[in-house]
């Protein structure tokens, strides 16, 4: 995402004050700068707005400024032509985000059931709602980030405010934190044998967990479903 506007950025002639508001806009997507356009999904960057502390103003510039970097990269197949994820972006006002719903108490617990059977899509996502990183900084975790004497995760998120972060391990995860580990053989913890999940492998493999655990998703008229991984996120929140 950052390697496209960093491209779009020298092409649009504007003023240096609109220039900017765009950068400054733009910075709020900090947290998916590193994530491949084909990956990113609009509850990625919904979240990166909501979770903001910046005005609104500032919230539209950074909509207008993903549309701009979308538009440029459609004809440079850089994302596909109907991949204008920007103009689905919502300007919610302050507090909106927090009604975002979680995964409830029930849902939590079917979850833990199957994560102590031994599911690893089920210990990814039960790890997820206890440690609440976002779902970009959770995949970037490798076991350098892991601190066992501490019994805690540090850093993980390749943004400044994130940088050397304490997230504790609590005791009802600490167990599969222990297997994801062993599994992971040094490389990604919450990936596959080690190896990296993209956020539209997570996405695939969360969504296929639900419908294993009949926890009911539905979509809305604009295709957003009532879970996604950032509810696990929300989950921790609440």
């Amino acid at each position: 995402l950052k390697e496209l506007f960093d491209q779009w950025e020298p092409t649009h002639r504007k003023s240096q004050s609109t220039m900017n508001c765009y950068r400054a806009g733009f910075r709020l997507f900090a947290p998916l700068w590193s994530v491949a356009m084909d990956d990113l999904d609009v509850d990625d960057l919904q979240d990166c707005l909501d979770d903001s502390d910046a005005g609104r103003r500032t919230r539209q510039n950074a909509k207008a400024a993903l549309g701009l970097v979308y538009k440029y990269g459609i004809p440079r197949d850089a994302v596909p032509k109907d991949r204008n994820l920007a103009q689905f972006l919502r300007i919610t006002d302050p507090g909106e985000s927090s009604k975002k719903p979680g995964l409830s108490l029930a849902e939590l617990d079917l979850v833990r059931k199957a994560a102590e059977e031994g599911d690893p899509v089920a210990r990814i996502v039960l790890c997820h709602c206890y440690l609440g990183f976002r779902p970009s900084a959770l995949l970037q975790i490798t076991e350098a980030d892991y601190d066992p004497e501490r019994g805690c995760f540090v850093g993980g998120i390749k943004k400044e405010a994130g940088k050397g972060r304490t997230v504790t391990v609590s005791p009802k995860i600490s167990a599969h934190v222990a297997a994801l580990r062993e599994v992971s053989a040094g490389g990604y913890i919450f990936g596959r044998s080690g190896a990296a999940l993209n956020l539209s492998d997570y996405r695939a493999l969360f969504y296929d967990l639900l419908d294993r655990l009949e926890i009911p998703n539905p979509v809305d008229n604009q295709g957003r479903h009532r879970l996604t991984p950032h509810s696990c996120r929300h989950t921790f929140a609440t």
